[in-house]
């Protein structure tokens, strides 16, 4: 069982996934996740968009996998709170991150501006003051961009942290 902490940047990410409020995470909702990054970068059919779909269904095959308990080919809450002790899960989750910040680097200068990151974060419904805070922890050394080792740095903290003031917490905005 995940820490309390834990849970709920678990809940928060399950939120943002369930796209279609079902209560479930499905392959099409990982499918929705990517085509709204993919979009948010304005980089459809690129080599780039096709990397994140790929991700994005090894993600869901891994989900699948180790996490649907029922077989019924969708992933509930419950199940998805137990990613946190999953490594195959947690792994492909920070690959999808990655990707995700890659393509979001729309000037391709190797860092992520705040317009880059809240284009990218209204497009997954996260709220912009949530995005500016989250954006402000990421950047940890203040210098107005998430890099790219400060943005995985983030994504894993994310799932394998359980110190509350982790940067890393804010990867997907308040949670």
């Amino acid at each position: 069982m995940p820490a309390q902490i834990q849970e709920r940047k678990l809940s928060r990410l399950f939120e943002l996934l369930d796209s279609d409020g079902s209560g479930f995470v499905e392959e099409s909702d990982l499918e929705d996740f990517a085509a709204k990054a993919i979009a948010a970068a304005g980089a459809g059919g690129s080599l780039e968009a096709r990397i994140v779909q790929r991700e994005a269904s090894s993600l869901w095959r891994a989900l699948q996998h180790t996490l649907d308990s029922d077989g019924d080919q969708r992933v509930s809450r419950a199940e998805f709170l137990a990613a946190a002790d999953v490594d195959a899960v947690t792994d492909g989750a920070i690959k999808l991150g990655v990707v995700i910040r890659d393509i979001t680097d729309i000037d391709r200068d190797g860092l992520i501006s705040l317009g880059e990151w809240v284009t990218l974060d209204a497009k997954l419904g996260i709220p912009r003051a949530d995005s500016e805070q989250g954006f402000k922890a990421l950047d940890v050394d203040g210098d107005g961009f998430v890099s790219k080792p400060e943005y995985v740095r983030g994504v894993e903290q994310f799932f394998r942290s359980d110190d509350e003031a982790s940067p890393g917490n804010w990867a997907f905005g308040k949670y």
